[in-house]
This record gives structure tokens, sequence and C-alpha cells, in this order.
């Protein structure tokens, strides 16, 4: 549940564009709420009427053609992050300040959603196309290697077991003779 209705910031905004209350920090100081909230509530109501006062309640994924479009429109037109985030109704200009920075970072990668997991397919065509990838000389020489040195261990296990079990065996073989 949102910290304030859409109804009492309606009533703020309406109040304050009145004028009978003496301005925005007045009507902020009588309700006990921060002049910068209020201010970004008048300024989504200038920028779109009251609709624009409920809260956004659905995370939205943008592509990153739209991500780029609004960067480039900030550009283009000079525009503050807010001034952009009101234009394409987002939730605030943070939004455009993160996608802009992911551009100049990484360009239009950056701007792809990364979030979650990946898809399963996508982790088995990986696998897949790591299967299907010929071996190199000194990989096949290493795996030779390696295949070899692991049968060698086994065999060693193998004749320790058996060890192990030939003197459990002799062991209880003298302690039936001593009885």
């Amino acid at each position: 549940m949102p910290k304030y209705t859409k109804e009492f910031k309606i009533k703020l905004v309406m109040e304050y564009l009145s004028g009978e209350s003496g301005g925005r920090e007045m009507v902020a100081k009588k309700y006990d709420i921060p002049d910068g909230t209020l201010r970004n509530w008048i300024n989504k109501y200038n920028s779109g009427g009251f609709k624009n006062l409920s809260k956004k309640l659905k995370y939205n994924k943008y592509t990153s053609e739209f991500k780029l479009s609004v960067i480039q429109y900030r550009q283009i037109n000079n525009t503050s992050l807010r001034e952009t985030a009101e234009h394409f109704n987002l939730a605030n200009g943070s939004m455009v300040y993160s996608w802009e920075k992911a551009y100049q970072q990484r360009g239009l990668s950056g701007l792809e959603v990364k979030r979650g997991r990946p898809r399963k397919d996508m982790i088995k065509a990986n696998e897949k196309s790591k299967i299907n990838t010929p071996i190199n000389e000194s990989e096949r020489e290493e795996l030779i290697r390696l295949r070899e040195e692991n049968r060698l261990l086994k065999m060693k296990i193998i004749y320790e077991k058996k060890l192990q079990a030939l003197l459990l065996e002799e062991e209880a073989e003298a302690r039936k003779k001593q009885r």
C-alpha cells in the first residue's frame, strides 16, 4: 500500500493550486510532508493530470530500442532527467540517468535487460555449443594424460583396498590361532 493515497495527493495539489494556503512550502508544512515530495506531485499533475499521481505498481520491462530513443530525445531536446521521464511517462528521472550511464559504458548491449536467471534453453544451447566444438592437439594430449592418470589412481585405490582386506584377514586368522 502506498504511503500517501491518490486522494490525499489530489487534495494537496488542489490546495496549492488554489493559492489560499500561501504557497507550496506552507502546504507541505501544514500536512507535515517534505517540500520536495509536494513539488514532485505538482510537477506530475502539470505534466499529465491527476492520473499521473497514482502509484505505479507494475514493473515495466523496456526494450533497448525504447531506452535508446529516450536517451536520444534527452540529448536532442536538451531536457532535464525529470522532464524526460515525464515526457515518456516513466517513474522517475533516475531511470533515464542509469540508462545513459549504461549506454556510455557498454553501448547498446548495456541497455539490454539482464535481471533474473538466464532461461533454461539458453543454458542448454551454451552447453551444446561446448560439446560440438572440436579440441585442438594440446587439449587432446592433456586429455589422454589425464585419462591415464585417472586409470592409475583407480588401480591404486583398488590395490590398497585389496591389501587392507588381506591384512584384516591375516589379523583375524592370527586371533583365531591365539585362542
